[in-house]
């Protein structure tokens, strides 16, 4: 990286050695470098539980080649009934991929979630979902401030309609016709308690997590770290690596 690519506000960190393509920027924060390693291993498992969980139903490995980003989702109910109080997660987005689906992938936005509307799922106490962006501008609502997943994010259901996403149904129904006529495409792919749920997201606010993020890059715009403006974090390169091997699966 040039100094002309140096960005005001980001954070002074001399990038440290590559792995398999990545630059990385050292953390010198134990509790943020913590976080960081629990959250790509949670990522990463999730991954794997929801490519094999739910027989045909189950993620297909496809979709990590085929989306832009990807987003992740933890939450837990704060009340009875059909809401989920709070959660938290983070977006990455792939920077580029080849013919055998290997992929690299941006350093992590993170954001938290609120009111989260279980529907069919509702007496879940917690909920985990991979959420897979078919276009930029769908990874990109996850930088800015109250998005309304299900009005902004555009997510389809298996017959097309936009009030939620029945997990793991990609690839059981023609979502590709209704995606590509639909700018800000989303699929969801949600466990609770450990088994494939068939969860509606419909209506959850997103913040972006403002203390983690400038922690992370100063006042470095979040669009440019999606982009890859900046190095990412040698703690995310399992989940890095766990998403490319499941493109490659996918090819092979």
């Amino acid at each position: 990286m040039s100094e002309a690519d140096v960005q005001p506000g980001a954070p002074e960190h001399e990038p440290a050695s590559t792995d398999s393509g990545y630059e990385f920027t050292p953390l010198s924060d134990e509790a943020v470098k913590k976080q960081l390693e629990t959250d790509a291993t949670w990522a990463a498992e999730l991954i794997t539980k929801l490519c094999t969980t739910g027989g045909d139903d189950a993620m297909k490995p496809g979709i990590v080649n085929a989306c832009e980003g990807l987003a992740f989702v933890r939450v837990a109910k704060g009340g009875l009934g059909v809401t989920l109080a709070r959660g938290s997660g983070f977006v990455i987005r792939k920077l580029d991929q080849d013919r055998f689906g290997h992929s690299r992938w941006s350093a992590p936005v993170f954001y938290t979630v609120s009111q989260l509307g279980l529907g069919l799922a509702a007496g879940y106490e917690s909920v985990e979902s991979v959420l897979a962006l078919m276009t930029p501008t769908s990874v990109h609502r996850f930088t800015e401030e109250h998005q309304v997943v299900g009005t902004d994010l555009g997510l389809v259901t298996t017959d097309g309609a936009m009030s939620g996403v029945p997990a793991g149904t990609f690839g059981t129904s023609n979502h590709m016709d209704v995606q590509a006529n639909n700018a800000n495409a989303v699929f969801a792919y949600s466990l609770a308690h450990g088994l494939l749920a068939n969860v509606s997201i419909n209506g959850t606010s997103t913040y972006p997590d403002t203390a983690l993020n400038a922690k992370l890059y100063g006042e470095m715009p979040l669009k440019d770290v999606l982009a890859g403006k900046l190095p990412t974090f040698k703690e995310f390169l399992p989940l890095y690596r766990r998403i490319s091997d499941t493109g490659t699966s996918a090819l092979a």
